[in-house]
């Protein structure tokens, strides 16, 4: 099979063979379910080919720890079904579901996550690294604009989130 080339973002096909016996989502499926996520939802479909090529899908259990605080890692996470609690230990944060994403501030600089994040019920999510979104980001600089417009809503969510707690 050829790769894929979009720029800079090269990645090799899978085949369809190996998605079905390993139950995970068809390129058009990754990239539909990446474009509902607000931070992706105003790049081209051949863009978000290429990033979809390059996520890993995980499929969690409910209760299942997705993202510690603390540890520092490099990529973010589209969540594509189930849903998500952002805590920190018995606190919830905020919940979230799909068409959302988590971690987005690592995948632009790595550092502590301040926050878990852990399944409610089973989800699938898609990982995004930061090498493919760093490629993106040089191609496609409005893409910058989604990620701070995506920062600044999970900021006034998770504000508000904390004020009705209180």
């Amino acid at each position: 099979m050829g790769r894929l080339d979009f720029g800079r973002l090269r990645f090799s096909p899978m085949t369809n063979l190996a998605q079905a016996s390993a139950g995970s989502l068809a390129l058009v499926d990754r990239v539909a379910a990446l474009h509902r996520v607000e931070l992706f939802a105003g790049i081209p479909g051949r863009v978000l080919a290429a990033v979809a090529e390059g996520a890993v899908e995980k499929r969690m259990s409910t209760g299942e720890v997705l993202m510690e605080e603390g540890a520092v890692e490099a990529h973010l996470y589209a969540i594509v079904e189930g849903r998500v609690k952002v805590h920190r230990g018995n606190r919830t944060l905020v919940e979230l579901g799909p068409g959302a994403s988590v971690g987005e501030l690592a995948v632009l600089v790595p550092a502590p996550r301040t926050a878990s994040v852990s399944a409610l019920e089973p989800t699938l999510v898609l990982r995004v690294d930061k090498v493919v979104l760093d490629e993106l980001l040089v191609d496609w600089p409005e893409l910058a604009h989604g990620v701070i417009a995506e920062l600044v809503a999970r900021l006034r969510a998770t504000t508000e989130f904390a004020d009705q707690v209180s």
